[in-house]
């Protein structure tokens, strides 16, 4: 199982750097990507899975614990990601624990007069249909209570008397 590789869309969130423990799994991040994570492993040990600068430059191995497998996987990738710089001082800039601030959105354009029109035509249509919705969900008033109306004899007598007469030619 490979961890993930840095992260995908977008996050309001501060992205992760330096060691973040996920259970019993670590993780070390490092410009907003995973570059080695440490799990346990059935038997006595840890299992250590690292990255350098290149997806070729990859590395798993076994520690004895945790705090061995730390150690080795700060040196390890600090060597590939700064190879200028001393040992120490690339571990340091590694294993920086401030997280990192996504930027700021960018600032748009203004509305054209087209935007504004269709914004103002969809808020005048949505009030429209929350009028409706509203409307219908209003509970239904009874129907007025009428009185029966008497039958009119006459009309019964011409129903007989049509239907004695059969079909209509």
């Amino acid at each position: 199982m490979l961890p993930s590789h840095g992260y995908q869309g977008f996050r309001n969130a501060p992205i992760p750097s330096g060691w973040v423990q996920t259970g019993e799994r670590w993780a070390l991040w490092h410009n907003g990507r995973e570059t080695a994570s440490i799990t346990p492993d059935g038997g006595p040990g840890v299992r250590l899975w690292m990255e350098g600068q290149k997806f070729w430059h990859v590395k798993e191995v076994r520690a004895a614990n945790v705090r061995q497998a730390k150690r080795y996987a700060e040196r390890w990738c600090a060597a590939r990601l700064y190879p200028d710089l001393p040992l120490r001082e690339a571990v340091a800039l590694l294993t920086d624990s401030t997280p990192i601030q996504p930027p700021p959105p960018m600032p748009g354009l203004p509305p054209t007069r087209e935007q504004q029109q269709q914004a103002r035509r969809l808020a005048e249509a949505g009030k429209r249909e929350l009028e409706r919705v509203k409307e219908a969900l209003e509970p239904r008033k009874p129907p007025a209570v009428t009185k029966p109306r008497a039958k009119d004899p006459m009309k019964a007598w011409l129903r007989a008397g049509r239907h004695q007469m059969g079909p209509a030619v």
